[in-house]
């Protein structure tokens, strides 16, 4: 599997980061800064309620998709006239909830002509509870979601727990992977089985988030083209 480095990628993009560790990579917040954006996303998968950052401190906004059973969960809409803004999905297997979530971040924040970097932690976290399937036919559609909003997207993914044809597979999603210092070998896997599960995993059809002109997909739409 090819890999980049963050200063040979050019923003917009997405990257899936591939590390084996559970620390968060120095090349994470290459990835996350580089670009400069004015708006940021970050989606973890935790048990707990995570640590926000002060409004005071923040330069434009940041935004916090918590993922899993958080006990302070509730249904409110999120205030997206906040500097930090926070919302969360309880079930991490409603992959259909997720997309809707970062949706929506996308929609208010292209909006309002906000620069989006969207650090997404990680696929490991979704395929602790749904198929690899499912999985890359979701990731499949929520990175065209964030290409269409020209965001600067990376996705965490541990080679160390999935087979090599897996994590090469989840490879051709992205526009570039970037490879952690520290790791010195990733995942190989032949063009036959990567072929071969792909013709597995493809078997939907292509799936376009991108409204007509004189439409724009609300938070239903994009549920239902979500929804296994």
């Amino acid at each position: 599997m090819d890999t980049s480095t963050p200063a040979a990628i050019d923003p917009p993009a997405n990257v899936l980061l591939v590390h084996p560790k559970r620390t968060e990579p120095e090349t994470c917040d290459q990835l996350c800064h580089d670009d400069g954006g004015t708006a940021r996303l970050s989606v973890t998968f935790a048990d707990e309620e995570p640590d926000y950052p002060d409004e005071d401190a923040v330069d434009g906004k940041h935004g916090q998709l918590t993922v899993g059973n958080v006990l302070t969960a509730d249904e409110s809409v999120p205030d997206f006239d906040r500097s930090v803004v926070t919302d969360s999905v309880t079930d991490p297997t409603d992959l259909s909830a997720i997309g809707v979530a970062i949706s929506r971040f996308c929609k208010h924040w292209s909006e309002a002509d906000e620069d989006i970097t969207v650090c997404f932690d990680s696929l490991d976290g979704l395929l602790r509870h749904t198929s690899p399937k499912e999985v890359f036919q979701f990731t499949h559609v929520l990175t065209n979601r964030l290409a269409n909003v020209d965001a600067y997207a990376h996705f965490h993914f541990d080679p160390t727990r999935h087979e090599d044809r897996v994590v090469s597979t989840f490879g051709t999603i992205f526009d570039a992977v970037v490879a952690d210092d520290a790791d010195e070998s990733l995942p190989e896997a032949t063009d036959e089985e990567v072929a071969t599960l792909l013709a597995e995993w493809e078997d939907e059809p292509t799936i376009d988030l991108e409204p007509d002109a004189s439409t724009e997909a609300t938070d239903e739409d994009i549920a239902r083209i979500l929804g296994k």
